[in-house]
């Protein structure tokens, strides 16, 4: 955040030397929009996602990355966000802050939970309920507590969800959803992150953990690779049947995240959407692309001229739909959007508008991440509108 910088051997020129373009500027190249096919779904679990999981917000940059020390949201924005018009409330908590002790190691471990964590989600339960939202119970964690090394970081994880279960086992509501873990490469420290086999074992561990004391309620999972498509696409479900499955999208992600210094993109700006060869350049530098990036990012830049369109973004969504279909299973996507740190207004709207009308056609429930209400509690109309809130 400060420091001092000592230069030497500075020359003084009156022109800068002429460099070399470093990106292209090509015309668009929109793909072809791929054929859904079906899109029939006969699961019940579809029909309850599309009731109770779309048009969904996430309260973010709270509970998921600090412990509670008073409602920073409370009833009023709850209130307020059934007003905007949205339908379902995803919490974001890092369930494990709220253990106090534990004793023992291996099948003798137990633990003991602050009672903090059941008045925040006590409170949201009633709240939601109140105000006509649905509740997801979302495990969001930055703090890498889960170690492949050390077995009893995955049973405390286990444990937790068992506790959570039991107290809401009587709760009647079918709109509260217990979402196992978020992107769980985000929850596991160290250099080992789970594979998807692994994965699978401990969300198998944790659903039973639910499952001992409560039947009813639906569980949401997200696979690994940052609750990635391809994963999805990739796998068997899981053996519990009341089961909804998650996927996150933020392509094209050197649009939804310009600006983020988070994703190593802090300097990056005025990237449109869709892509427009006028607004383009021949340099990185003129976006705020540098060539110290990462190189992943920089060949998404070259090839954003065919990656920055709603037809890119379908079709990359289409896999989990089809795999929805061959599995007859709800996929729903809660966490899309666009960062609002150095991108334009027009440009959000423009991409909320399609990939909503992308979820909107192929049935799948989505639940919003970035905060899009101001500081008086209305959505920004150009949201509203792109977002189709009431």
């Amino acid at each position: 955040g400060s420091g001092s910088l000592q230069i030497d051997d500075l020359k003084v020129v009156r022109t800068v030397p002429a460099v070399e373009p470093d990106m292209p500027v090509n015309p668009p190249a929109v793909p072809a929009d791929e054929p859904a096919g079906s899109l029939v779904i006969t699961n019940p679990l579809q029909a309850k996602a599309e009731a109770y999981l779309t048009r969904g917000y996430n309260i973010t940059d709270w509970l998921e990355s600090e412990r509670f020390s008073g409602f920073v949201y409370d009833e009023d924005f709850v209130s307020r966000l059934a007003l905007a018009g949205f339908k379902g409330l995803r919490l974001p908590i890092d369930l494990d802050r709220y253990v106090d002790s534990k004793t023992g190691t291996g099948a003798s471990l137990a633990i003991t939970l602050n009672s903090d964590l059941f008045t925040i989600l006590d409170a949201f339960d009633a709240w939601t309920r109140d105000h006509g939202l649905s509740l997801t119970i979302d495990y969001h964690q930055y703090d890498g507590s889960l170690l492949q090394s050390e077995p009893d970081s995955l049973a405390l994880a286990v444990l937790l969800w068992g506790k959570v279960a039991e107290h809401f086992a009587s709760n009647p509501r079918e709109d509260l959803f217990f979402e196992l873990l978020n992107e769980p490469e985000l929850s596991f420290g160290g250099s080992t992150k789970p594979t998807q086999a692994q994965w699978t074992t401990l969300a198998e561990q944790m659903t039973a953990a639910i499952r001992a004391t409560d039947q009813t309620h639906t569980l949401i999972f997200g696979d690994v690779s940052w609750y990635g498509i391809d994963a999805l696409a990739s796998r068997a479900p899981l053996s519990d049947a009341n089961v909804i499955y998650a996927f996150h999208d933020y392509d094209p992600y050197i649009f939804t995240h310009q600006g983020a210094s988070w994703a190593g993109m802090g300097t990056t700006h005025d990237v449109p959407y869709p892509y427009s060869a006028e607004r383009w350049s021949p340099y990185y530098a003129d976006l705020g692309f540098s060539p110290q990036m990462e190189p992943w990012l920089l060949a998404s830049a070259k090839s954003y001229y065919g990656t920055g369109n709603r037809s890119a973004i379908r079709n990359r969504i289409l896999k989990a739909k089809r795999w929805a279909v061959t599995n007859n299973l709800p996929v729903i996507c809660n966490e899309f959007g666009a960062y609002d740190g150095s991108s334009r207004l027009e440009d959000r709207q423009r991409y909320y508008t399609d990939v909503v009308s992308i979820f909107e056609e192929l049935a799948i429930p989505w639940q919003h991440w970035f905060m899009v209400m101001d500081a008086s509690g209305q959505v920004i109309p150009e949201y509203r509108a792109a977002m189709h809130l009431g």
